[in-house]
């Protein structure tokens, strides 16, 4: 089978694999799309090494077919449509015990230690499998697993109706949150994002406000606004200056959620006396913990706008060119998908 092998730091190679095999308890996928992620440009550039075990097939945005199903697995069959979790886990240590997978202490993540999906298949615990309806698009399928993961975050932040909420950034992630808020009856729900084409479309799908932050101070932005503050302001940018301007634009007994990837060795300035004075509660939120089943509902249901949010498909051959895209085309594109039978 083809694939594009992450071989070391910096280095992606075009290879033909054996055929991947299914061993007891999993079934072969045959990919229809995967999503370029920005954590799979970090990964090829070194940013992020921790738990990366080349060489390994990246890609954990994966959707596709059933091609073969394990003898001992029941449940699934042959000819449908699915997505992947990727976030394997051990579920013997304590945090799996205590229902938090996603924060286990030997995670085995496909597209990071194990073969992902830019590949024209990928093998995958039938336990991480979610059967998706008949007629899902690749493109619907590929925002299954990051949709998971803002869920984790939803659900941590517990929006309440009547309050107020800002997502700095509108790619990908920022335009998912911007579509589950905007369902949340928030009052106002903001966008702060520096891209004009990404306003837009923040603006069509939900957002009552939105701010340039490159057009001067955010706070007298919303002021013209009328607003002083948010009650909740989730971070979907991953730029650690972005956090600690926003930080301070939280309302006394607000909540913000770091959610984007930062660079593992940033670090920003936080005033303590204002988080204590203001009641201010910081959380964060990683990866999606068992809550692709959901998001798959919420696809199914049409309360996403797919074609808003993945606006490009590539080849396999030109994943490189993909994710060396991905920053560059910030105007024009927002989620690419990579097509391995193109």
């Amino acid at each position: 089978m083809k694939a594009a092998v992450f071989t070391a730091v910096g280095q992606m190679e075009p290879r033909d694999l054996q055929e991947t095999r299914v061993t007891p308890g999993e079934v072969l996928v045959r990919v229809t799309g995967c999503g370029v992620c920005g954590t799979d440009v970090h990964i090829l550039h070194g940013d992020i090494t921790e738990g990366i075990r080349p060489p390994v097939v990246l890609g954990h945005e994966i959707t596709g077919i059933i091609e073969q199903v394990a003898a001992d697995v029941s449940g699934l069959k042959p000819g449908q449509i699915v997505a992947i979790d990727p976030v394997v886990t051990c579920g013997k240590c304590d945090y799996c015990q205590s229902g938090m997978p996603n924060l286990c202490r030997d995670l085995q993540i496909i597209g990071y230690k194990r073969n992902g999906g830019f590949a024209q298949y990928c093998a995958a615990p039938a336990s991480h499998v979610v059967p998706l309806r008949p007629g899902t698009s690749p493109q619907a399928g590929i925002l299954v697993e990051t949709l998971a993961c803002v869920i984790n975050g939803y659900d941590r932040l517990v929006p309440q109706p009547g309050h107020s909420a800002l997502v700095i950034g509108a790619g990908t992630v920022g335009l998912l949150w911007t579509q589950l808020l905007a369902g949340a009856n928030l009052a106002p729900l903001a966008v702060s994002e520096p891209v004009a084409s990404r306003r837009d479309r923040a603006k069509n799908l939900g957002a009552d406000l939105v701010f340039d932050p490159s057009a001067g101070d955010l706070r007298q932005q919303m002021a013209r606004a009328g607003l002083d503050g948010f009650d909740y302001i989730v971070d979907a940018s991953g730029d650690p200056v972005a956090l600690e301007q926003a930080i301070p634009l939280v309302r006394p007994a607000g909540k913000f959620l770091v959610f984007g990837v930062c660079p593992r060795d940033s670090k920003i300035t936080v005033n303590p006396f204002e988080l204590y004075n203001k009641q201010i509660s910081v959380i964060a939120s990683k990866m999606p913990p068992k809550t692709l089943s959901r998001a798959a509902r919420v696809i199914e249901a049409g309360k996403i706008d797919v074609n808003a949010i993945v606006t490009q498909t590539w080849p396999l051959p030109r994943l490189g060119e993909a994710m060396d895209g991905f920053a560059a085309a910030r105007d024009k594109q927002i989620k690419v998908m990579i097509d391995p039978w193109m």
